[in-house]
């Protein structure tokens, strides 16, 4: 008897920041978790729509899981687009997790209630999309979150602020250079 094992390659997709519509803000999310539960931080970066950047900001969390962490950031990144005037807003989150959770107001624990209850009434304020983003297309807010993680830093940034890596993964981004995700 012969078995055949036929192996299909991975095609890879062509992903990259795109950025929102004119006269609207897209707010980039991630969180970061050292284990899970784990040392957490979080960070935001909210740019228009010429890739600019108005605010980004990093927490650090203690020991948080990543799905609150990714809770506990959209509500303070909604808070500050609130404060700031930056609406209408798109909020990208690559956790589909936390997406689900927002669309279908699942309520679980009295601390994921009560975010989940705050980022409700936000959204009532507030002209919000939220949408799923790759990972890979999100990558000015993930150098901040794991920054925020390892180094324990709580700060707001405006562009003159940003430099080093993160100032080039916006040129980038800007520019609509492609990453690759493995299917």
């Amino acid at each position: 008897m012969t078995i055949v094992i036929t192996i299909v390659p991975r095609v890879p997709n062509i992903v990259r920041w795109r950025a929102p519509s004119l006269s609207w803000f897209k707010f980039n999310i991630d969180g970061s978790s050292f284990g899970n539960p784990g040392l957490a931080g979080e960070a935001g970066i909210i740019r228009d729509s010429d890739g600019h950047v108005h605010l980004a900001y990093q927490v650090a969390l203690g020991t948080r899981t990543n799905v609150l962490a990714e809770l506990i950031l959209v509500w303070r990144g909604l808070e500050l687009a609130l404060i700031h005037g930056l609406v209408p807003l798109v909020v990208e989150v690559d956790v589909t997790t936390v997406i689900t959770i927002l669309q279908s107001r699942v309520f679980g624990k009295w601390e994921v209630q009560h975010l989940i209850m705050r980022i409700v009434h936000l959204q009532q304020l507030l002209v919000v999309d939220v949408q799923h983003v790759f990972r890979e297309a999100n990558g000015a807010a993930d150098h901040l979150a794991k920054e925020a993680t390892s180094l324990q830093l709580t700060r707001v940034l405006y562009y003159n602020d940003i430099m080093g890596v993160l100032r080039g993964i916006l040129c980038l981004d800007r520019l609509g250079v492609p990453h690759l995700r493995r299917g």
